[in-house]
């Protein structure tokens, strides 16, 4: 039996989904949920997400996923319930789009299960060039910008200042702090805690046995009170009861 993808999903939960919805996407896709933290966006192995849009409660969280999908070349799978406004359905980030309550999404899933794995393979760039439809959007931001994300990336059990990371992209702190919103869509300080928050989520469940202490240290916290706080401010829930739910 194959493995299925995994499916990073962002906007509204899928608890909202129809129950028969939820299980067609169960059965292609390992789902993971993140709920507004579209920082996810820039990581390095994701390649697109599903969101699923409520027009009414996250039109601009979609719109910022939207801008930091334009400006890293990433893409969405947006699912949603009536009609969409032409303007999202032609954004170039959008890979495709689902009615939920449309009778044949069975066989939409089916379909994009196979798009997915095709377009977001090891062969996806030979796959590009053989397609009249560009499968991987250019990026439009500096390559010092992209470097500085990767930076980030590897670097975050250390001290992050943002003075030091605009001086990697020879900016002033200004003019970097207004970039980095425009691009990302949140702020740096806000970037860097649902990084470090993300990379906890990882650590607790992959090394069950870790003391929360030494968790909050590889991922860039001296104080664990102040980061079992913040943890549970994005999160809901302390680390330890994080790690005994899942």
């Amino acid at each position: 039996m194959d493995v299925p993808h995994i499916g990073h999903w962002l906007g509204q939960s899928m608890d909202h989904l129809p129950v028969k919805v939820t299980d067609q996407l169960k059965s292609h896709f390992h789902i993971v949920e993140h709920g507004e933290d579209i920082s996810i966006l820039s990581d390095f192995d994701i390649h697109y997400c599903f969101f699923y849009f409520c027009d009414e409660i996250n039109s601009q969280l979609l719109n910022s996923a939207l801008n930091i999908c334009n400006n890293l070349g990433k893409h969405l799978i947006l699912l949603h319930e009536g009609n969409l406004e032409r303007s999202i359905s032609l954004n170039h980030a959008i890979y495709d789009s689902e009615n939920v309550n449309n009778n044949d999404f069975d066989k939409w899933i089916n379909t994009m299960s196979s798009k997915v794995h095709l377009s977001f393979s090891t062969n996806s760039e030979y796959l590009e060039q053989k397609s009249s439809e560009p499968l991987i959007m250019k990026s439009t931001i500096s390559q010092d910008f992209i470097e500085t994300l990767r930076y980030i990336e590897n670097h975050l059990s250390e001290t992050i200042r943002e003075e030091d990371i605009a001086a990697r992209c020879h900016y002033s702190v200004t003019y970097f702090s207004k970039v980095f919103h425009r691009v990302i869509g949140i702020s740096f300080r806000d970037y860097i805690c649902n990084k470090r928050i993300n990379l906890a989520k990882k650590i607790l469940l992959r090394d069950r046995n870790t003391k929360v202490s030494v968790v909050a240290y590889q991922c860039g916290y001296q104080d664990v009170s102040y980061f079992s706080r913040i943890f549970k401010k994005k999160t809901g829930m302390t680390p330890g009861m994080f790690r005994q739910i899942h």
